[in-house]
């Protein structure tokens, strides 16, 4: 089946999150979406993770991951401050 939602993230969305995932501190939840897109982008080396082994490597269920695709595409990126 084709994915409807697909990860490209840009150069400064990739850093933006690689950094994010590694320094500071941050909620759990957050980190872990981040880490979904960085295993969904389809410009990484290999292409994007399916969503079955994306969940399997992150410990989460694949709706989470299908959720977290379709609101990047729909919405962008968004960053909370706080």
């Amino acid at each position: 089946m084709t994915k409807k939602y697909i990860v490209d993230l840009s150069v400064d969305e990739r850093g933006y999150l690689e950094e994010f995932t590694t320094t500071g501190r941050h909620a759990a939840d957050q980190i872990t979406r981040a880490r979904i897109l960085l295993k969904a982008d389809r410009n990484q080396l290999g292409g994007s993770g399916c969503d079955v082994e994306i969940s399997a490597a992150l410990d989460v269920g694949i709706a989470t991951v299908e959720r977290v695709r379709r609101r990047f595409v729909e919405i962008g990126l968004v960053v909370r401050q706080g």
